[in-house]
């Protein structure tokens, strides 16, 4: 946090986050991969014909290397500790978007995410070094902020 302190900021009150460039979370693997697989393609597609460099040229390299969550529940949480391991990162700001995949898979990994890796992550990475509230206090309300 050495940026930040040249800054002004107390490193002891600074928030790493990390983002993610996708979720898929299936019971298994070989299941989370097969769901997230249209939507790698059509992305990968997209990117082709746009002109724009292809990074990840297969789907098992993507989930892999890149910030993409896809996997068994204890697949997605073993990544996030690697990369909480190498970033120190405590706030973690998850792809939540259907990004092409159908209702009711965007549902079922968003459910099964909040099953069985939300519960375990707060465990071994723990919260940011701050209390959680508004940067700037709300005011109290006034007369003229109260009147309809």
């Amino acid at each position: 946090m050495q940026g930040g302190q040249h800054y002004g900021h107390d490193p002891a009150r600074v928030a790493v986050g990390a983002g993610t460039a996708g979720l898929q979370v299936a019971p298994t693997s070989q299941e989370a991969l097969a769901a997230y697989r249209p939507v790698f393609e059509a992305n990968r597609a997209f990117a082709e014909q746009s002109g724009l460099p292809v990074v990840f040229e297969t789907l098992e390299d993507f989930a892999e290397r890149s910030s993409a969550l896809i996997g068994s529940p204890q697949q997605v949480i073993d990544k996030v500790h690697r990369y909480h391991d190498r970033f120190g990162h405590t706030v973690l700001h998850v792809q939540a978007d259907a990004g092409g995949l159908t209702a009711s898979r965007h549902r079922a990994s968003l459910e099964l995410f909040q099953a069985q890796v939300a519960p375990v992550l707060p465990r071994d990475i723990p919260d940011p070094p701050f209390a959680w509230e508004p940067v700037l206090p709300f005011p109290a309300p006034t007369q003229e902020t109260t009147r309809v």
